[in-house]
C-alpha cells in the first residue's frame, strides 16, 4: 500500500526559524521525502517576503539566503489561487493560512504560532509544531 502525501501549509515562522539558524533539517525531511508537498498562496508568499526583508533579520541571513528558499518554493510548492474567507482565528492576520488551508486542500499547517495551534484542527487540516510532525511521521 502506498503512503498518502501530504498537502502541507510551513508558516512564515517556521521559514524565518530556517533561515536564522541555518538548520534545515527539518524542511529537507519534508520537502525531499517526496510524501509532502508544499501548499503556497501569493499572500503567505508576500507575508514571507516582507518578514524576511525587516531590517532586524538582516545580521542573520542574506538576500542569496532568502533567494534560495524562494528557488525551493518555487520548485516544490503547490501554489492556490485562495478564494475562501475565514474569520476564526484570534489574530485576523492568521485567517489567511486558514483559508489557504481550505482552497489547497491542505492536510497540515506547521506553526509556531500560538492562536493557531490552538485551534488544534480546520476543517480537515491538522495545526501543529513542526516537532509533533516530525515526531508523528
Amino acid at each position: 500500500m502506498q503512503n498518502k502525501v501530504s498537502r502541507i501549509i510551513i508558516d512564515t515562522n517556521l521559514w524565518i526559524s530556517f533561515l536564522i539558524t541555518k538548520d534545515f533539517t527539518k524542511l529537507d525531511e519534508i520537502i525531499f521525502s517526496r510524501q509532502a508537498v508544499l501548499v503556497f498562496s501569493q499572500e503567505l508568499l508576500d507575508e514571507f517576503l516582507e518578514v524576511a526583508r525587516r531590517p532586524k533579520f538582516r545580521r542573520f541571513f542574506s538576500s542569496s539566503d532568502i533567494e534560495e528558499i524562494l528557488e525551493t518554493i518555487d520548485e516544490y510548492a503547490d501554489f492556490v489561487n485562495v478564494q475562501t474567507q475565514v474569520e476564526v482565528c484570534r489574530d485576523p492576520k492568521d485567517n489567511f493560512l486558514l483559508s489557504l488551508s481550505v482552497d489547497g486542500n491542505a492536510d497540515i499547517l506547521l506553526t509556531g504560532d500560538k492562536d493557531l495551534l490552538d485551534l488544534a484542527k480546520f476543517g480537515e487540516t491538522t495545526i501543529i509544531t513542526i516537532s509533533d510532525f516530525l515526531q508523528d511521521e
